[in-house]
């Protein structure tokens, strides 16, 4: 390769990729085995040449060749201006607008070969910079379109530095006036267009370029320029003279001279504003003559600019008046009341001018709301709003004449055009706001002039910021000018063609005064005044209403008129129910609607119905409503009517008010629009709702021909009582036929979406019977499914709330069995329910219904001497159920339960007749009947004991007897005589009682304890605990305790080692460990505890979840160990070995970011509770040295930083507090040595607290979760604290100082300490108030020495507060 022409040649190959051509030009380019001259020349021509033709642009080759090392000299001038053309052209296509290829630009820019072409034309620079916004502009559309907003940032980072590059080019120009000719030319409006596309535009920046170009904001310059790139030179010159009032006057003359010669130029003088308040820039600077400041000067010309453009430029005018309110209200302080009139009067043709305007009303309100000058605001601009309509006609156009006009003004816009009003929309976008009219509004007419939605509730917001005088002074402005345009036809001052108008906008503003006033919270200061004005109010209603009998039917005063009365009304009952207590009563009487008669409020009516729309009909009926609300509210019994078409429109919160009749009504036409959501708060409505849906589905069942059915027999169209119902269930419900019924899944939905269990009981139990007679239906159907579903409705009616009386319903078993089988699962649970909620809650028919389930018993029993499955069930769930009943009336019940036992005795005396049987033969009946057995063998031992003692009493009369005086012994031979019969005949009853314990009594027994030997079986342990009670009569002999105790322990050493104490057996484990502890020997009990320190010092640190298992089961038994009831032998032991074992087991805890480690602390913390609350253990003092250490090596205060949750942290946190409390009160005299330990807990538990989380970015950055859980353990905290000061004042009275500082200075020094939130620091604040009371005189000193400027105030604070109210806790 010696020639140029080679070199081409290779370059052009057409059989290598593009990409790889230009790779091999890079390396003959960087080549030194190369030394052609003029190859890079070529390189560069031929780069410039194809990469139009090329298909993909080889981003990554163009960048490494853009960052090679070059020398001018290399390529000519013209090659180089080829090539950035190019190279620009070909980044500008749309399919090119990407990031990685915009980047090539700047470096273009920056590429030493191409410098000196760059630099010798500033118009092609600045041509150069221009497209590569262009190109940045189009890549941030096309990313908008496409909705992704990933690369917002990298926008900022890449235009930054370009335009940064662009202003040092210009500061080092040599020619700066033809650079910034070219720069208008080229590159400003693609820049402006590119910083107001970005969503944070770089104006700071861009004020920076456009000062190194030395570019000043006049006429001459922007006269070319679109609107949008006038406004942001308009801001950079603002920005960059801010300091510079001479200039500032210079540009602010400039704007209102262009904004005057130009319409199109109006939004300068708008954007001028925006930008001085953005800067923060005053106008009082001097101005040229006749202005004397800039705050003059503007002031004079905006009149002017309103003045001449309103009726052209109305959205501009509106734009200006906004910026100039925001900036400075008093700008429009001389003029504001002509403005406001002629906008106030002049048509808006759109929406958007309609918002403005909106707009311009909230800010004016906003200006005299904080000038103090409402009321003198009203009166002016009514006086001047009257001179007005008294010599012009108000233009308000037609709606048919509104859309013309709308027509009209839609013609095409070109493409600058658009793009202009795009920008100018971006600009101002946060002029307009965004309120929407209401739908019920009765002023819509004043939509132009005076809209409710925005200026009304500005101006109600702005009335009930008001004290009394001026609030009454604006009452009074609007009464009386209202009264001169009522006085007359046709009132002086007003043309004919504007009175409707006048009158409409003094009555919205009368409605909106009231609506806001505060007055009837002030009525204490001003009662005469206000009283006059009510009744000043009524005349002024009067007139107005009798000015609209004496005319044409106005639909649009009518509207007026009664929204008016509401308003007054409303007030008025406003001021009556909140007269203050104690303060005269008012002398007037009530008046509402009574400042017209009753017949022309009927004319009225009529009128309103016969030519009036829906919404004043509407409005006619809330009045009304409101009239029967006020009877209601007042307790009028004749104002209070509510009639059946006002019903519909009571209010969800006075549904209670509305009869029946009335609730049905509007539960029928409200469930046709599905809007019942708002009446399931009212019980009837729920009733009503629930008989509707059934009544519903009886309809359809009757249709489908469904003979037979007891809810197609059932009247539900009336109101059912609950003995008819009653009755009903008696006659129909025991006839026994299938059904073909409709299905009845949609029904069951609805009814389990309704709340029926939270209604009262009386309502309950009608529903509930009539839903049972649904229920009985869909059993004898093949509807199965749908009638579970309905039995467990039936169960959870019973469950909720007081208990129904279903045993009064049904009194006899026999007939409820026959309804409800207890076969299903469903049946089952129903009869648990029955006798759970109904029967050991006593409700109605308990009683009879026991007795008839004790006589159906017996009956089972005497035909076959045995009972089946279910009804054994039923017999041991009475048995079970009457011996948990307490109380007196439960004493009452369980009279009944003697039958049932003796029933239950009679089943087993049967059972086990034979002695020759072996006893693994009874196994499954045991089973069975294991449940009642400990209730039967305690009964039966019980009443056998009761008969010994009568008959030790008998014997101790018959001694007494026998020493009576020698003259009686005739007669007390023969009382003797008969009472030796007597008590033969109940000597032989007690033989023939006591004969129940014998020895086939014995067997039983002992058969039953046999054959339940199971420590998870709480009847079998209840059973062996009556056994042991009582093993002198049941003759256990120690072998055989011992036999049962020991198979009790194999069990639950079986259960240790395969890891099996779940939680869910602790409930059975806890009085089978008591069992076996309580009858264990002292040297076994010493083995078992030596076993298990040695089992804790053979285990390491778990890792594996065998060995974490192993751990928990250590810290399960001692827990259990720990809860039992030991001789002081056994407790002495106990209190030895448990400081070794938990020490063992301290050191063996997992790390605190182990998720496992918070379940073996909370073990370890409730066996150290256990053993603390426990009296029969004799507590030491290094058994609570170790109890104390073990929490103090929790770190409560640094769980969360070391990787604990939050649950572990709220867990183990109330676990330290229970603990403390019980050492407390159950060891005060051991813990009255250990102050330093129980400070520094004290300070680990206050530091957890309040620094929680205290390295959060954001103080508010805690949940509101979080901040519940802190403000509970906070009390505990505070609990803890209390206990403190109650048992150990004297013993901590000397670190009590020390803690306080602590206290303070966590809630002082933390950075962001969560007593900033009040839940939380009233707890803590608690605390102090409790150590300010332990406390003595001295501390106070010591206390403000030690603490910081901060701290001491608080802590003074805190002193006068505890002075003042926690100090004196005797009685007055």
């Amino acid at each position: 390769m010696d020639t140029g022409e080679e070199l081409r040649s290779w370059l052009e190959e057409k059989s290598k990729p593009y990409p790889a051509r230009v790779e091999f030009a890079l390396k003959v380019w960087q080549s030194v085995e190369f030394p052609y001259p003029n190859k890079y020349e070529i390189i560069t021509q031929w780069l410039n040449e194809s990469l139009g033709s090329c298909e993909t642009l080889p981003t990554q080759q163009l960048r490494d060749f853009l960052k090679l090392r070059a020398q001018p000299g290399w390529v000519t001038q013209k090659i180089k201006f080829q090539l950035i053309q190019t190279l620009v052209k070909i980044v500008s296509k749309v399919e090119n607008a990407n990031e990685s290829a915009l980047e090539l630009l700047p470096m273009v820019l920056n590429f030493e070969l191409l410098q000196d072409a760059l630099r010798s034309k500033n118009e092609f620079l600045t041509e150069c910079y221009g497209s590569l916004f262009k190109c940045h502009q189009t890549c941030v559309e096309l990313r908008k379109e496409n909705t992704n907003q990933d690369q917002e940032h990298w926008d900022v980072e890449f235009v930054v530095p370009v335009i940064k590059q662009l202003a040092e080019i210009a500061r080092r120009s040599q020619k700066p006036e033809l650079m910034l000719e070219f720069y208008d030319l080229n590159t400003v409006w693609p820049l402006v267009e590119l910083l107001l596309s970005l969503k944070s535009p770089c104006l700071e920046e861009f004020a920076e370029l456009e000062k190194q170009l030395k570019a000043e904001f006049t006429p001459e310059r922007i006269a070319k320029q679109p609107l949008h790139v006038k406004l942001l030179l308009l801001e950079a010159a603002i920005l960059n003279n801010r300091y510079q009032t001479e200039n500032l006057k210079i540009i602010v003359n400039a704007v209102f001279k262009i904004s005057q010669e130009s319409e199109l130029s109006l939004p300068l003088a708008s954007y001028l504003l925006m930008s001085l308040r953005k800067y923060d820039i005053s106008l009082q600077f001097e101005m040229d003559q006749p202005s004397s400041t800039g705050f003059a000067f503007v002031s004079e010309q905006l009149p002017l600019l309103v003045r001449q453009y309103k009726k052209t430029h109305l959205k501009e005018v509106l734009i200006l008046l906004c910026s100039a309110l925001r900036l400075n209200p008093l700008l429009l302080e001389q003029s504001v009341y002509q403005i406001t009139v002629w906008l106030l009067t002049a048509p808006k043709e759109n929406p958007e001018e309609e918002q403005l305007y909106s707009e311009y009303l909230i800010l004016l309100l906003d200006m005299f709301r904080r000038l103090n000058r409402a009321e003198r605001f009203i009166m002016n601009l009514l006086k001047a709003l009257k001179e007005w309509l008294g010599k012009f006609a108000l233009d308000v156009p037609h709606k048919d004449a509104k859309k013309r006009r709308l027509q009209d003004n839609e013609t095409v816009d070109n493409e600058e055009q658009q793009t202009e009003k795009r920008f100018l929309s971006l600009i101002f976008k946060g002029t307009s706001s965004t309120t929407v009219p209401s739908a019920n509004d009765a002023f819509k007419q004043l939509t132009q002039t005076w809209p409710s939605h925005s200026a009304g509730v500005a101006f109600t917001r702005l009335v009930s910021n008001l004290m009394t005088k001026p609030s009454l002074v604006i009452w009074k402005t609007l009464l009386f000018s209202f009264v001169e345009l009522l006085e007359k036809d046709q009132p002086q001052g007003v043309l004919a063609e504007n009175l409707d108008f006048a009158r409409e906008l003094h009555a919205a503003l009368l409605c909106q005064y009231l609506n806001g006033t505060r007055l009837a919270e002030q009525v204490h200061l001003q009662q005469v005044e206000v009283e006059q004005q009510l009744q000043h109010t009524s005349q002024v209603l009067e007139m107005f209403g009798r000015r609209l009998l004496n005319q044409e039917h106005n639909r649009r005063l009518m509207n007026a008129f009664l929204e008016c009365t509401e308003r007054a009304s409303g007030f008025e009952l406003l001021l009556t129910h909140y007269w203050p207590d104690g303060f005269p009563a008012s002398q007037r009487p009530l008046q509402l609607r009574g400042f017209l008669p009753t017949a022309e409020w009927t004319l009225i009516q009529q009128r309103v119905h016969n030519f009036g729309k829906s919404s004043c009909r509407q409005r006619l009926q809330r009045l009304e409503l409101q009239l029967a609300e006020s009877g209601w509210l007042l307790q009028d019994k004749r104002g209070a009517n509510c009639s059946d078409a006002l019903a519909e429109l009571v209010a969800p919160q006075q549904l209670f008010r509305l009869s029946r009749p009335q609730k049905q009504l509007r539960l029928h036409q409200r469930r046709q629009d599905q809007d019942l959501d708002s009446h399931l708060e009212d019980s009837e409505c729920v009733e009503l709702l629930a008989l509707q849906l059934l009544r519903e589905y009886a309809a359809t069942a009757k249709e489908a021909k469904a003979k037979g059915s007891l809810l197609v027999k059932l009247k539900l169209e009336e109101q059912v009582e609950e003995a008819a119902l009653v009755s009903f269930l008696r006659e129909k419900a025991s006839t026994d036929k299938e059904l073909q019924l409709p299905s009845a899944q949609e029904l069951v939905q609805s009814l389990l979406r309704l709340p029926l269990t939270q209604l009262a009981s009386s309502i309950r139990s009608r529903l509930w019977l009539v839903i049972f007679v649904f229920y009985r239906d869909l059993s004898q159907s093949q509807l199965v499914d749908e009638a579970n579903q309905v039995l467990e409705l039936l169960i959870d009616l019973m469950h909720f709330g007081h208990p129904l009386p279903i045993c009064s319903y049904f009194p006899q078993l026999s007939e409820l069995l026959n309804l409800i089988p207890t076969s299903t699962t469903a049946g089952w649970s129903f009869y648990e329910s029955l006798f759970a909620r109904c029967i050991r809650r006593q409700s109605a028919g308990s009683e009879a219904f026991l007795a008839s389930c004790t006589e159906y018993l017996k009956d089972q029993l005497a035909a076959t001497n045995k009972l089946q499955t279910e009804q054994c069930r039923l017999l041991l769930l009475a048995i079970e159920t009457l011996s948990s009943v307490t109380g007196a009336q439960g004493r009452r019940l369980q009279r009944q339960l003697q039958p049932l036992l003796e029933i239950y005795g009679e089943m087993v005396a049967y059972k086990f007749r034979s002695k020759k049987k072996e006893a693994s033969l009874y196994k499954e009946f045991v089973d069975n009947t294991l449940a009642g057995y400990a209730t039967y063998v305690s009964s039966c031992i019980n009443r056998v004991a009761r008969q010994e003692r009568e008959s030790e009493q008998q014997n101790k009369k018959k001694e007494q007897e026998k020493q009576e005086e020698s003259e009686e012994q005739q007669e007390q031979d023969k009382k003797k005589k008969k009472k030796k019969d007597k008590k033969k005949e109940e000597d032989k009853e007690e033989v023939k009682e006591q004969q129940a314990i014998d020895d086939n009594f014995r067997r039983i027994c002992k058969i039953y304890i046999g054959h339940s030997l199971n420590y998870r079986n709480a009847h079998a342990i209840r059973l062996l605990n009556v056994a042991l009670t009582h093993r002198q009569r049941l003759h256990l002999d120690p072998d055989e305790i011992e036999f049962v105790l020991s198979s009790y322990w194999r069990q639950l050493n079986t259960d240790i080692e395969k890891g099996d104490i779940s939680g869910s057996a602790l409930d059975c484990l806890e009085p089978a460990i008591k069992l076996i502890i309580g009858y264990k020997t002292n040297e076994d009990f010493l083995l078992l505890l030596r076993r298990l320190s040695s089992q804790v010092e053979e285990m390491p640190r778990p890792e594996s979840p065998a060995q974490h298992t192993a751990l928990q089961n250590v810290l399960t038994l001692l827990a259990l160990f720990s809860k039992c009831s030991l001789s002081s032998v056994k407790g002495a032991m106990l209190n030895e070995h448990f400081e070794l074992i938990s020490v063992g087991v301290a050191l063996r805890l997992p790390e605190r970011k182990d998720s496992a480690y918070r379940g073996h602390a909370l073990r370890l913390l409730e066996a150290q509770r256990n053993l603390a609350g426990n009296r029969t253990v004799p507590l030491t003092g290094e058994t609570l040295d170790c109890l104390l250490g073990s929490m103090l090596d929790v770190d409560i205060k640094h769980l969360i930083s070391h990787g604990g949750s939050w649950q572990d942290f709220v867990d183990l946190y109330g676990a330290l507090t229970d603990n403390l409390v019980v050492l407390l009160k159950q060891h005060s005299n051991l813990m009255s040595d250990r102050a330093a330990q129980l400070s520094a807990l004290c300070q680990d538990l206050v530091q957890a607290i309040v620094g929680f989380r205290a390295e959060r970015k954001q103080t508010t950055d805690i949940t509101e979760t979080e901040l519940d859980g802190l403000a509970d353990l906070g009390l505990k905290l505070a609990t803890v604290m209390a206990t403190v000061a109650t048992t150990q004042a004297l013993a901590v009275k000397r670190v009590a100082p020390f803690l306080l500082i602590f206290t303070i200075r966590q809630m002082v020094s933390t950075e962001r300490p969560t007593t900033l939130f009040e839940k939380v620091k009233v707890h803590i604040v608690r605390v102090c108030h409790e150590l300010i009371g332990i406390c003595d005189h001295r501390a106070g000193h010591f206390i403000l020495r030690s603490s910081s400027e901060a701290g001491a105030r608080m802590y003074e604070g805190l002193v006068k507060e505890h002075e003042k109210y926690h100090k004196f806790r005797g009685k007055v």
